[in-house]
């Protein structure tokens, strides 16, 4: 009986409570402002028109293998600047049932590098297992990679143990490997 009682109050309670809500638009003459005139009255004068400018010449744009990087290399192609990028102190363990990978991304290039990188894990028959996504301290997965080292981490999100496992460092090359400058 007590039960059903309080089913009662807070049924009363909730339907009170939902009728009192409006959210609808109000118009209050002495709140709304009146609305103001959205057809300008000035009307500027026409002016002499301007010269025709010609039409700009197709300039002859320069062979992509014709551009050279900082370092005066060539470059090559979209994954030129995978090669100033190394990855080294790499440790991946588990702690409370999570696995995680540290590292430490090295740019050998004079200016700062920007790219996304994947860990990824593969089975004895190349199928994938795992996947993550580098991130930097500061938790961004869009790496900016500064001139020397950056500290570069994962949680890697599985149920079984990888820690005795290969895995491969995969660019993800719809973001792109190249500096900010570029």
């Amino acid at each position: 009986m007590k039960r059903a009682v309080q089913l009662a109050l807070a049924a009363i309670l909730l339907l009170s409570c939902a009728s009192c809500v409006n959210n609808g638009p109000v118009i209050r003459p002495g709140i709304t402002p009146e609305p103001t005139d959205a057809i300008p009255t000035d009307t500027p004068e026409p002016t002499e028109p301007a010269e025709e400018t010609p039409a700009p010449t197709e300039a002859a744009s320069p062979d992509p293998a014709e551009r050279f990087d900082a370092l005066g290399e060539p470059i090559s192609g979209a994954e030129h600047f995978i090669r100033y990028v190394v990855f080294k102190k790499i440790t991946v363990y588990e702690e409370e049932g999570d696995t995680f990978l540290d590292g430490i991304a090295e740019n050998s290039y004079p200016e700062t590098i920007t790219c996304s990188v994947d860990v990824v894990y593969y089975d004895e028959y190349g199928n994938e297992i795992a996947r993550a996504r580098l991130q930097t301290r500061d938790g961004s997965y869009l790496l900016l990679l500064a001139p020397g080292e950056t500290v570069v981490l994962a949680r890697i999100l599985t149920d079984m143990t990888l820690t005795d496992r290969d895995f491969s460092l995969e660019f993800n090359m719809e973001v792109g490997v190249r500096p900010i400058t570029v």
